[in-house]
C-alpha cells in the first residue's frame, strides 16, 4: 500500500476514533484533547502499516508542561513507551500494540494503540509524581 492510500484509509476512521477516545476515561485527556490523541495515534499507525516494526513520535500539548516521546515496538509481545525529560512509562502486551482484526479491521488496532499509549503516559506521569514525593 502507498503512504497516501494508508493515510486516506486511516483518515476515514478519525471521527470514530475521536468518539472512542471521548467515550473512554483516558488519563491523557487531562493534558491533551481527543483530536490531539487521535492525530498522534493515526500518525503512528500509518508508519506501522508500511510496515515499520518500531516507530517514535513526539507529542506536545499546547501550554503543557512536558514534551513526550512515544515509542512503539510493534512486534509479538511488543510495547509502547512514553518518556519525557524525567521518566519513562511502558505498556506491554502479549500480542501486538497495533494490529488488523478480522472483524473490525484496523479500528481494533487503533483502539488498542490508544489504550497502550494512555497506559504508558499514565505510568510515566505516575513515576514523576512518585519521584517528586506527591
Amino acid at each position: 500500500m502507498s503512504t497516501e492510500f494508508i493515510n486516506l484509509h486511516f483518515e476515514t476512521m478519525r471521527d470514530d476514533l475521536i468518539e472512542y477516545i471521548y467515550d473512554e476515561p483516558l488519563d491523557m485527556l487531562d493534558e491533551f484533547t481527543e483530536q490531539e490523541v487521535a492525530d498522534a495515534v493515526l500518525a503512528i499507525a500509518s508508519h506501522l502499516s508500511l510496515p515499520a516494526k518500531e516507530v517514535s513520535y513526539s507529542l506536545s500539548s499546547d501550554g503543557g508542561i512536558w514534551d513526550y516521546q512515544i515509542k512503539v515496538s510493534n512486534t509479538l509481545r511488543g510495547f509502547v513507551s512514553c518518556s519525557n525529560d524525567e521518566c519513562t512509562g511502558v505498556s506491554r502486551t502479549l500480542y501486538y500494540p497495533f494490529f488488523k482484526d478480522d472483524e473490525d479491521g484496523y479500528f481494533a488496532g487503533l483502539c488498542s494503540l490508544v489504550s497502550m499509549i494512555n497506559e504508558a503516559w499514565y505510568l510515566c506521569n505516575s513515576e514523576i509524581t512518585r519521584y517528586n514525593g506527591h
